[in-house]
């Protein structure tokens, strides 16, 4: 049976990686999630990064680092942006497990969760940019909460 997200991207497998980069997507996000830990684990720090421990609850931080672009109106860095997906993605992945797919230009990637009719989308990466221009109202931890249930649930999802 194909997947919710094949019938609603017409997904494809990637080609090979050029030599000295990842070998699989999962490989490539795991090393940037790292890279988001080793970047706010520096002395002077806006935030603790030996709390970025890959739980549920260190998406507080995240959502805190984000709320400051939001408050003081600045634009997300563009690396700043896919380091953080990352690391939201990876919580997600070291949680619920999933594979990462190629998608559109709002999410570039997104993590499926599950097989066949229960596969769950987790697009994190338009929710990032959405919380640093709207606050609040897109809530890194709110929308993680999002997906368990949707994964407990046994039903095809894309959680945006």
């Amino acid at each position: 049976m194909v997947g919710i997200f094949r019938k609603l991207f017409g997904a494809k497998p990637d080609p090979a990686p050029p030599p000295g980069m990842p070998a699989t997507i999962e490989e490539g996000m795991a090393s940037q999630a790292d890279e988001f830990v080793d970047a706010f684990s520096e002395p002077g720090s806006p935030i603790d990064g030996t709390q970025l421990d890959y739980s549920e609850a260190s998406l507080a931080l995240v959502d805190q680092i984000l709320d400051d672009f939001h408050r003081q109106q600045v634009p997300l860095p563009e690396d700043l942006h896919f380091l953080a997906s990352a690391y939201v993605f990876e919580t997600a992945r070291r949680q619920f497990g999933g594979r990462y797919a190629r998608s559109d230009a709002d999410n570039p990637f997104v993590l499926v969760i599950g097989e066949g009719d229960a596969e769950v989308g987790v697009c994190v990466m338009s929710k990032v940019n959405g919380r640093v221009a709207n606050g609040d109202e897109d809530s890194i931890p709110f929308f993680y909460a999002g997906i368990a249930p949707l994964v407990a649930a046994g039903k095809g999802a894309m959680l945006i």
